[in-house]
């Protein structure tokens, strides 16, 4: 059995003087020092490198997650914006029809007052009220002819279909009538167009 041979660092030559395997290349406290302070930069340009990577995608979930909170605040704020829009016209319906039954017979008779002021030479005006308006107004329309001198003839009438502060006055060229529910439809329709135009700034 051989003696095994310790290995050797130093440059190997074959038979010939070919170099077989050079020696191993002796490297100095300077040469290692070099290169422990370039690896220790590679590692801390790798680290940095790392760490902004993940604040860049820290920032773009943070963007995401915001414009996702504006998103929801903007829809409750209009949600709210409505709601509060419906309940303040459910109070106002509310208070509106109190209030016709109370001053509807009033409402009417301003009505047919500035029908005789405005159309002064027509030969005749033809009011229309609910029946329950015309027992109340009709005398009061009688003495407002002879109090505002209307030469012209002024024929009231019962309309079945007709409410509370409701009344239609007609002459010769036109008619005019005066309504709750299309006040409320105007109103809501303003009321709608305001919201629309507050969602789009």
């Amino acid at each position: 059995m051989t003696q095994p041979r310790k290995f050797s660092f130093s440059t190997e030559f074959a038979p010939d003087g070919a170099i077989l395997r050079e020696a191993a290349k002796k490297i100095t406290p300077e040469e290692i020092e070099a290169q422990s302070v370039q690896a220790y930069q590679k590692g801390r340009l790798d680290a940095v490198a790392q760490a902004e990577r993940e604040v860049a995608v820290a920032l773009q979930a943070l963007a995401d997650a915001s414009s996702a909170i504006l998103t929801r605040l903007d829809a409750e704020s209009q949600a709210i914006r409505q709601e509060a829009a419906q309940v303040a016209m459910a109070a106002a319906r509310k208070i509106s029809g109190a209030a016709l039954d109370s001053f509807g017979n009033d409402r009417a008779a301003a009505a047919v007052e500035a029908a005789m002021d405005s159309l002064r030479h027509q030969p005749r005006l033809v009011v229309k009220l609910s029946p329950q308006a015309v027992e109340t107004l009709q005398p009061r329309i009688a003495a407002m002819c002879e109090s505002h001198a209307y030469a012209g003839a002024i024929l009231v009438r019962a309309e079945p279909g007709l409410g509370s502060g409701e009344v239609s006055i007609d002459w010769t060229d036109g008619i005019v009538t005066l309504s709750p529910a299309d006040a409320a439809e105007r109103i809501n329709s303003l009321v709608d167009a305001a919201l629309a135009a507050s969602n789009q700034s």
